[in-house]
């Protein structure tokens, strides 16, 4: 049987490799976007609070693409994109999913929150129900 020969391998599409990235800077930027939400308390809720690192990141990436185009065409190519419906369309996309990765990093960080101060206060309050005093210097 006669094969084809094997198809050229093509780039991948700019947006999806700045997809990829993004999602991956977001993901090693975790305690960053910690530090922020815990300096943001709580003046940050509702929509915004989705948006602490993701502006970042989109940035920076975008900028490594200006530096380096990764398609034919170049520089021209990425300023065509941003001409592009479509192409305006999945930037806009990937934004959302790095929002709701964010949104999903806080969450999770929320709950261990919730959890670590429901434990504590368990703790009190079997203090509390004993009506005992605990010496600091031999804790009995």
């Amino acid at each position: 049987p006669v094969t084809a020969p094997p198809s050229p391998q093509r780039s991948p599409h700019p947006l999806t490799t700045a997809r990829q990235r993004c999602m991956e800077r977001l993901r090693s930027s975790r305690a960053k976007l910690l530090d922020r939400y815990r300096q943001a308390g709580e003046r940050v809720y509702g929509p915004a609070a989705g948006a602490l690192l993701v502006q970042e990141v989109m940035e920076l990436e975008w900028q490594g693409l200006q530096e380096s185009p990764p398609a034919p065409g170049g520089k021209e190519a990425l300023a065509q994109m941003l001409e592009d419906p479509d192409e305006l369309a999945v930037l806009e996309e990937i934004q959302q999913e790095l929002i709701l990765q964010e949104q999903s990093v806080i969450e999770e960080y929320e709950r261990s929150l919730q959890f670590d101060e429901e434990c504590l206060n368990a703790m009190l309050d079997g203090l509390d129900a004993s009506d005992e005093v605990i010496c600091p210097v031999c804790r009995k």
